[in-house]
C-alpha cells in the first residue's frame, strides 16, 4: 500500500500556528497602532506630512518584520533547551536581568503618554532586546568558559519558576490590557457614536 504525502503546509500559516502568542501579540499591536494613526488622521489631517497610505502599508510591514524576527529566534529554541542555556550561563543572566530591570523605567518615562498599550509594547520589545544580548553574551562566554563553573540551586528553581508562571502571567496582562481596551472602546461608542449620557444609562440599567 503507498504511503500518502500528507500536503506541506504553507509556511507563513504553520508559524503563525506553532506561535500563535506571538502572532496575537504582534497582530494586536498592529492593529492598535493603525487605528490610532487612522484616527489621528480623521481628527487633524495637518500632522500627516505623508499621505495616510504610506503608513496603512509601513506599521504593517514593520510589524510583520518584527514577526518574523521574533519567530526566527524562537525556532532555535525549545522550552528545555532554553532553559538549559538559562541554566549554564547564571552570571549572564543576572546582570542582564539586573539591567533590564534598572533602564526599563527610564524607557518607560518616553512612552507613558501613550498609554497602557504603549507601556506593554516597550516592556515586551526591551525584554526581547536584552534576550538578544543575551543570546550574544551567552555565545561569547561559551566560546571562553567550555565548561560550567557555577551550580546553584536556588538559581535553577528561580529559572524554574520562572518558566512555569511567566507565560500563564504574560497571557494575564494581555487579556487585562484587551479587556480594558474593548472597555473603552464600548464606552466611546455609547457616549460619543449613539449619544447617551449618564442620565440615559442609569435610565436603561435601573
Amino acid at each position: 500500500m503507498a504511503r500518502k504525502i500528507k500536503p506541506r503546509q504553507n509556511w507563513l500559516l504553520e508559524k503563525s500556528k506553532k506561535y500563535s502568542l506571538i502572532t496575537f501579540t504582534l497582530s494586536f499591536l498592529m492593529v492598535y497602532r493603525l487605528s490610532m494613526v487612522l484616527i489621528g488622521y480623521a481628527v487633524n489631517k495637518e500632522l500627516f506630512l505623508e499621505s495616510i497610505w504610506f503608513w496603512v502599508i509601513v506599521i504593517p510591514v514593520i510589524y510583520f518584520l518584527q514577526w518574523f524576527l521574533v519567530v526566527w529566534v524562537a525556532s532555535k529554541f525549545t522550552k528545555k533547551s532554553l532553559k538549559q542555556k538559562f541554566y549554564r550561563h547564571p552570571i549572564a543572566t543576572i546582570i542582564l536581568f539586573a539591567l533590564y530591570a534598572v533602564d526599563l523605567p527610564y524607557r518607560l518615562a518616553e512612552y507613558i503618554d501613550g498609554g497602557i498599550v504603549s507601556i506593554f509594547e516597550t516592556i515586551v520589545y526591551y525584554a526581547f532586546i536584552s534576550f538578544l544580548w543575551w543570546l550574544l553574551i551567552c555565545w561569547i562566554s561559551s566560546k571562553i568558559f567550555k565548561k560550567q563553573r557555577f551550580h546553584w540551586d536556588w538559581y535553577k528553581k528561580v529559572i524554574g519558576k520562572f518558566f512555569d508562571l511567566m507565560p500563564i502571567l504574560y497571557k494575564l496582562v494581555l487579556g487585562l490590557i484587551i479587556g480594558l481596551l474593548l472597555l473603552f472602546i464600548i464606552f466611546i461608542l455609547i457616549t460619543v457614536v449613539f449619544k447617551y449620557s449618564g442620565q440615559d444609562l442609569e435610565i436603561l440599567f435601573y
